[in-house]
C-alpha cells in the first residue's frame, strides 16, 4: 500500500499535482491539525474497494429472522479470540 500524508493547507495549492500522484492503489491522507480528515483516492481503486465490500457483505448476510439471536461481542471477547488466533 502506498500512502502519503498531506496537511489540508498544502492541498489547496497543490490539488492538481496531488491528483496525478494517486494512481492504482496509491492514495493520500489529508490531515487537519495532524488528524486524518479525508483521503484522495484513484477513482478506479475506490470502485474496486466498493465492489470488494459489496462481496463481503453478500457473504455475511444474516437472515432477519435470526437477528434476535445475535449480539454484539465485547472488546474483551474479541481480544481473547485475536490472542488465540496468534497461538
Amino acid at each position: 500500500m502506498n500512502i502519503d500524508i498531506v496537511p489540508i493547507t498544502k492541498v489547496r495549492s497543490n490539488l492538481s499535482s496531488l491528483t496525478q500522484k494517486v494512481k492504482g492503489e496509491k492514495y493520500i491522507i489529508l490531515t487537519k491539525g495532524g488528524t486524518p480528515r479525508a483521503a484522495l483516492v484513484d477513482i478506479d481503486y475506490l470502485t474496486k474497494l466498493e465492489e470488494e465490500i459489496r462481496k463481503i457483505y453478500g457473504k455475511t448476510f444474516i437472515d432477519p429472522t435470526l437477528l434476535p439471536l445475535t449480539r454484539e461481542f465485547t472488546k474483551k471477547e474479541i481480544e481473547k479470540w485475536q490472542k488465540e488466533d496468534r497461538l
